[in-house]
């Protein structure tokens, strides 16, 4: 019986030590003009100019930081999330963190949630219902709608899209 008690405290203090590692490496800090994600000191961040944005994002005058790595080529100055209410919650089962869904674009790249795509900033526009293109291509939440004309696609509401030769509905092509 002692045993028992004596595993169960064990693996107790275990899963405490492990959700508090868990919490802290998901969290920046700055500490004596050093920026910290959980415990790894990130040697390029620059203290006095670092905000958290939140969901394991953040930004200083130079970079973006995504889970405490630098998003290549993604300009801080121009850099932003989408407003609170367009963030998934928690996956209740895998605790996974919060990822932002809808679009949202840099100066040099374009993004669904975490995920980079195949679109230029200048010519991108969130058409409404998911749906978003650039000159070139257009995208249903994120995923290239295959054969849409973009000069000519327009949302029509309820998830139905339209350009010059056919209709669609929640990203796919209607026959």
């Amino acid at each position: 019986m002692k045993q028992n008690g004596m595993i169960c405290k064990t693996l107790l203090l275990a899963a405490m030590m492990g959700f508090s590692l868990m919490s802290n490496a998901q969290r920046y800090e700055t500490d004596h003009g050093r920026v910290y994600f959980g415990e790894e000191m990130l040697m390029q961040a620059d203290a006095h100019s670092f905000v958290d944005l939140g969901c394991g994002y953040a930004k200083d005058r130079h970079h973006v930081y995504m889970n405490g790595r630098i998003l290549e080529f993604v300009d801080p100055a121009t850099f932003r999330l989408k407003e609170p209410g367009t963030w998934r919650h928690r996956d209740k089962k895998t605790d996974e963190p919060e990822v932002p869904r809808g679009y949202y674009k840099s100066k040099w790249n374009v993004y669904y949630g975490d995920k980079k795509l195949d679109a230029m900033p200048s010519g991108f526009e969130e058409l409404g219902g998911g749906y978003a293109k650039d000159h070139f291509n257009v995208f249903y939440y994120g995923e290239k709608v295959k054969g849409a004309m973009a000069s000519s696609f327009k949302y029509m509401g309820n998830g139905y899209a339209e350009d010059s030769f056919d209709t669609y509905y929640r990203g796919r092509k209607l026959k």
